[in-house]
């Protein structure tokens, strides 16, 4: 294998454990691509057989259930469950101009619906490319067997009356159960985001916000892992508007973003597309759609600077272009190939996926593996990975729009004052990992971290151990919480 395609850590470098992963239950299967599927519910990527009939040139995505199982995936243009069957009910989704493959990158999403504890309802989106619109349905698990079909009372709900560009994402509210849906107005190029909040009634407060630049309708949308920043690329050449990379604070409580800076590509072929944060949100990483290049993003007093990390140039024969980046429950970005004429070019480089191993690490450093996940031999040809969103992120604790955490465990809206400063204590208080609590009332043990995210729960009698030894260092807060839904008062734990 040519040193030139596989970068390797640099000599001294210091191993660097990674923090703020997504979990593993609803992102553990991936369906993408020319029928791919990868599954991560062992923690390390199982490459199973192909999925017969499906392709997704852009626009995959897909959810599992909170104990890993696949539930449902699209390619924005069809939908199917987890036995790789039409879902129910969804044979009159809005018409595609372009089977069997959707050309918009960030096509489709399933969220779960807000609110709903059983793990019972989700929300499907899905872009039209005949009219560049967003529709939503709602899916109900039980439906079909227990496979799941969309209700006819809420199915193809248009978004927004106004189309837009190829970009979507979501971020969850600041009380950790509703959904911020943010887009990018169309036509291209484009001056606006725009933005609607998903609550347990369906569609709320749409607003329209300035992008602070104009730019191009293509190329990813994405969240950091906290839901503090939203970062985009666009895919325009110079005319009518340069390829930019833009980046924003966001607001979980208001949706409000403010524009942080924003970088031009230094070619003006350069296509900007692929795009992912580092865990922590540190660096930003972006890919280009004409040939293979890759770039880290660093910020430094709020302004944006890039580092080439890898670049496969040449002449026109080598035909492969960067596609969309992801990030796994391990760490790690996935970076996907698209190999244009499967007769040219460099053998064996599309049958793989790229692995940034270590996206927290500066530079060359963060181990750009251009052969990391074997694709079983099949070639890749699209720009595909699948849309997910950070499903396991919690409220912000503290904040003023934490409205539910004193509520019951159903969120059904019915508030309760927190429990009595009871008789219950944590020992010890600071740990590499082990925690005992002892005493209080038989309830539920959950933990979150300073960034609301609930990293562990589990029942609590009498006296209970629980282990944070895989988790980051830092501070968590340990609540108890009734089978009503009252709760205690937080305690806070330090993991050394």
């Amino acid at each position: 294998m040519s040193i030139l395609l596989r970068f390797t850590v640099l000599a001294g470098a210091v191993l660097f454990i990674q923090s703020g992963t997504y979990a593993q239950s609803r992102t553990a299967n991936w369906i993408f691509g020319e029928g791919y599927h990868i599954n991560y519910t062992d923690g390390e990527p199982e490459v199973l057989p192909f999925i017969d009939g499906f392709r997704s040139s852009e626009g995959a995505a897909c959810i599992s259930d909170t104990s890993g199982s696949l539930l449902f995936y699209s390619n924005t243009i069809r939908v199917w469950n987890a036995n790789f069957q039409p879902l129910w009910n969804s044979d009159t989704l809005p018409a595609i101009a372009s089977p069997p493959s959707s050309s918009k990158t960030n096509g489709s999403l399933f969220l779960p619906w807000p609110g709903d504890s059983s793990d019972r309802y989700f929300a499907f989106f899905q872009m039209n490319d005949l009219d560049n619109r967003l529709y939503c349905s709602k899916i109900d698990r039980t439906l079909d067997g227990g496979l799941g079909g969309i209700l006819d009372e809420f199915k193809n709900v248009l978004v927004w009356d106004e189309p837009i560009c190829e970009q979507l994402q979501a971020v969850k509210h600041g009380n950790g159960r509703d959904w911020w849906i943010i887009a990018r107005k169309f036509p291209t190029p484009s001056d606006q985001i725009t933005l609607v909040l998903l609550n347990q009634e369906g569609f709320q407060e749409r607003e329209f916000q300035g992008a602070g630049f104009v730019g191009g309708g293509g190329g990813e949308f994405v969240a950091s892992s906290d839901g503090s920043k939203i970062a985009l690329a666009t895919t325009n050449s110079c005319f009518p508007a340069p390829p930019t990379i833009a980046m924003y604070d966001f607001d979980r409580c208001s949706g409000q973003l403010t524009l942080v800076d924003t970088m031009l590509t230094r070619v003006c072929g350069n296509l900007c597309y692929g795009l992912a944060f580092s865990p922590s949100g540190k660096y930003l990483y972006y890919s280009t759609a004409d040939k293979i290049a890759l770039y880290q993003i660093g910020i430094s007093d709020s302004r944006l600077y890039g580092t080439l990390l890898l670049r496969l140039g040449g002449p026109s024969f080598f035909l492969f272009r960067g596609g969309q980046l992801e990030s796994n429950s391990n760490g790690e970005i996935l970076f996907s190939f698209k190999r244009e004429v499967l007769s040219a070019g460099i053998d064996g480089l599309s049958n793989h996926l790229a692995v940034i191993r270590h996206p927290e690490l500066e530079g060359l450093s963060c181990y750009v593996d251009t052969f990391g996940i074997y694709l079983n031999g099949r070639e890749n040809s699209t720009f595909s990975l699948p849309n997910f969103a950070n499903y396991d992120l919690g409220p912000l604790v503290g904040s003023p729009c934490d409205t539910l955490s004193q509520q019951d465990t159903t969120q059904t809206g019915l508030h309760h004052s927190p429990l009595q400063n009871l008789s219950w204590s944590i020992n010890p208080s600071i740990s590499s990992g082990s925690f005992t609590v002892t005493g209080g009332p038989a309830s539920w043990l959950i933990v979150h971290d300073l960034y609301g995210r609930e990293v562990l729960r589990q029942w609590h009698e009498g006296s209970t151990p629980f282990d944070l030894t895989a988790k980051a260092a830092g501070f968590y807060l340990v609540y108890l919480r009734a089978a009503d839904g009252t709760q205690t008062l937080p305690r806070k734990i330090v993991k050394q």
